[in-house]
């Protein structure tokens, strides 16, 4: 008797345990790194939204997380390359997997955990030169210096350079590539989707000095002063082109289609920008895939989310063959 009630002691001890590391798995978000979380909501499988607050953004922010298949049971000492997928313009958090889908089905089976910020609609992925009443909104640095580390300090990342990667679409693709310009050391990968890497274009600028008004913020507020915007220091000094020769040492990949008024200005932009590379002797991946049908996927050229998909269903083994992984 005395022996049967040690088994069931002892069985019960390594259930516990057992029931234990898989629960110690379940991410369990906290506040860090000037970031405090507000909330925590599981969307479904491997997605979470957690919504938080920081000083450096005004308002309740949405970061969707997406991980991968296995990261609940995958054990402790297992750590992943983390993703920073940024979205466009008139974007959420949620946009590349709700509106998108590719995040979800291509990028979620990859060993590979995908990080989904707010980037407000019109924040254009930079610390504003006159958030007016808005303020504050600095946007690269919630994005880099307090998410990043917050991230490493929450999840089981490969947390330094060799394990992270970021990507975007439109005004994402403009961040993804100037974020990695002004900190290439956190960044081994970056990609553009139709990006906006010209801010010296002049149908890039009329976008952002009109969709401000929308949003009810300074017309001024990312980039400086409407006036004579090419000789405006903001301007020019936050030029993805301007700084190409920083992405030494980053994998970098451009894609961009021809069919459409706003593609075509984005199309513009890439090859100045495939020629500022050129010129700075930085290798990198440059997809001019026209009218789409070379990216495949339903892709018409166009400024839209089939062509998104398609890039980065492209781009995601490219990536993964550069990021670290740690077993």
């Amino acid at each position: 008797m005395k022996y049967t009630f040690v088994v069931i002691q002892t069985i019960l001890f390594l259930f516990a345990i057992g029931n234990y590391a898989v629960i110690a798995d379940v991410p369990n978000f906290f506040s860090s790194n000037g970031i405090t979380v507000q909330s925590v909501h599981k969307v479904e499988n491997e997605v979470y939204d957690v919504m938080v607050t920081t000083g450096q953004a005004r308002g309740v922010h949405k970061i969707r997380i997406l991980f991968p298949l296995d990261y609940m049971t995958s054990g402790p000492n297992r750590r992943y390359p983390v993703l920073y997928l940024l979205h466009g313009g008139m974007g959420g958090a949620d946009d590349w997997t709700a509106k998108g889908g590719t995040a979800r089905w291509t990028v979620g089976k990859l060993p590979l955990i995908t990080v989904m910020p707010n980037g407000d609609k019109f924040g254009w992925y930079t610390n504003w030169v006159n958030p007016g009443a808005a303020a504050p909104q600095n946007w690269r640095t919630f994005h880099n210096e307090q998410l990043v580390p917050w991230i490493d300090a929450n999840l089981r990342t490969v947390a330094k350079k060799e394990g992270r990667a970021i990507a975007g679409l439109s005004m994402g693709g403009f961040g993804a590539i100037r974020y990695a310009e002004v900190y290439p050391h956190l960044y081994n990968y970056a990609a553009s989707f139709s990006g906006a890497l010209d801010l010296l274009d002049w149908r890039t600028q009329t976008v952002i000095l009109g969709s401000e008004t929308i949003d009810k913020k300074p017309l001024d507020g990312p980039f400086g002063g409407p006036y004579l915007p090419t000789t405006s220091a903001g301007w020019f000094a936050q030029n993805p082109i301007t700084h190409a020769a920083k992405l030494r040492g980053v994998h970098v990949a451009i894609y961009t289609g021809n069919d459409g008024v706003m593609e075509m200005a984005m199309r513009d932009a890439a090859i100045r920008m495939h020629g500022a590379l050129n010129n700075a002797k930085i290798p990198h991946h440059y997809n001019d895939y026209g009218n789409g049908k070379s990216i495949g996927h339903g892709c018409p050229g166009r400024h839209e989310f089939a062509c998104w998909n398609a890039a980065l269903i492209d781009v995601a083994p490219r990536m993964m063959a550069v990021l670290e992984q740690k077993h």
